[in-house]
């Protein structure tokens, strides 16, 4: 009983969290035909965990003084659960003149399961006591209630069935990522929910014949499985939301990673050349300020541009020498070549700050930057990260930038 309890409050909490996170929608559209499906299932779903935890089970049908009536609500609000997702798989994936076609069908299959499951419960006779864990075994062959136990069990394998079957098509199809993963994921749950829809129905099945071997497997095994089932339903079919979520969070932290390891490289030829700054208040002295309040792809990107604009005014005073003796010394040490360029390069951008500080022009034919970018500004970005941590950490281009300048370098006339 207490895993029951266990289990059931923290699916409770797990589908009542995406309920409320998809109610936001809903009331920012309260028109959207899909949106009002999506929450209706959610909470349909959602419900039963609460209300088939053994202790507010129990609570349940001693409020409204009839034995096990909990049963009942908790299967009903599964069946209109699953009819739900079922309607909203189709909104999705069938041409719309086919929709209500459908949508008709599917509630008339819910309408008449749920109106049987009533009439047949109140039919039935379960006063001999509460039984809110083995209810399905210990009234198997009870008349009506077994016929309503039945009837519950097929609508939830078929509608399980048919989950797989919508979902995994479905995804096929789409091209937003997180919409396919959270199909994928609904088909996987669905699939975990044959555990408990076959399990009902073969067992109950056996029951009409004579005594099913399976009861223990549906009493522990079959809800675990539907628990499983319900997990995967609340995230696969809300992930096309916070998924998108998750990766404009992984994105804002990639830009602030990138913007951090850029910033000393930026801030040395910036330093220099402070004009090549479009807009200075965009780089307080924390990164984390910046890229808190201010977009941060822009100010990647500026940093970007501004650190290259530098690299052109400060062209007079590279000397290829220093490129060359960088290569040297780091092809020495066996590097890649990427490596040895961003290398070279940083140790050029060194001693041209330096020649420019001391006011000397090196008078030889500067080469062109290595740029592997073409153009890309993802790439750009990265290569200029490189340079940037070569230019902040490497003892090679350090070494290389205090090589002698070319010979005939001259002091600009001042």
């Amino acid at each position: 009983m207490v895993l029951f309890n266990v289990v059931y409050g923290i699916l409770a909490v797990i589908c009542w969290s995406a309920f409320f996170y998809k109610l936001r929608d809903l009331v920012k559209d309260p028109r959207n035909r899909e949106l009002r499906l999506l929450c209706l299932a959610i909470a349909t779903f959602a419900t039963p965990f609460v209300i088939a935890s053994p202790w507010c089970y129990v609570l349940i049908d001693h409020a409204i003084g009839i034995t096990n009536i909990t049963t009942l609500f908790v299967y009903s609000s599964v069946a209109i659960c699953l009819v739900s997702f079922l309607a909203l798989l189709v909104s999705w994936s069938s041409a719309q003149h086919r929709v209500k076609f459908w949508h008709r069908l599917l509630v008339a299959y819910a309408a008449v399961s749920v109106a049987s499951m009533i009439t047949l419960f109140s039919l039935g006779d379960v006063s001999d006591g509460t039984h809110h864990v083995d209810f399905d075994t210990h009234y198997a062959t009870t008349p009506y209630i077994s016929e309503f136990l039945l009837i519950y069990a097929v609508l939830y394998q078929v509608s399980m069935f048919a989950l797989t079957f919508l979902c995994w098509r479905y995804s096929r199809m789409v091209n937003r990522p997180w919409l396919r993963r959270g199909l994928r994921t609904v088909a996987a749950g669905a699939v975990f929910g044959y555990g408990y829809g076959l399990t009902k129905v073969v067992s109950l099945t056996w029951d009409l014949l004579g005594t099913s071997p399976l009861h223990s497997i549906s009493v522990d095994v079959a809800p675990m499985c539907a628990s499983v089932s319900a997990w995967l339903f609340a995230a696969g079919f809300t992930m096309p939301a916070w998924g998108i979520g998750l990766d404009r969070a992984r994105d804002r932290i990639s830009l602030f990673r990138a913007y951090r390891r850029l910033r000393p490289l930026w801030a040395a030829l910036t330093r220099t050349f402070p004009d090549v700054v479009l807009f200075p208040d965009l780089h307080p002295a924390a990164p984390r300020r910046a890229l808190r309040d201010e977009d941060p792809n822009f100010l990647v990107n500026r940093a970007v541009i501004e650190i290259r604009d530098a690299q052109l005014a400060l062209r007079p005073y590279c000397d290829p020498a220093v490129a060359e003796a960088a290569r040297n010394l780091a092809s020495g040490k066996g590097l890649a070549e990427n490596t040895i360029e961003a290398v070279a390069e940083a140790a050029q951008i060194k001693a041209a700050l330096r020649a420019r500080e001391a006011g000397l022009d090196v008078g030889a034919a500067a080469e062109i930057p290595h740029d592997p970018a073409a153009g890309d500004m993802a790439v750009e970005r990265d290569w200029l990260i490189r340079i940037a941590e070569a230019f902040q950490r490497s003892a090679l281009a350090e070494q290389a930038a205090r090589q002698p300048q070319t010979a005939g370098a001259g002091r600009i006339p001042g």
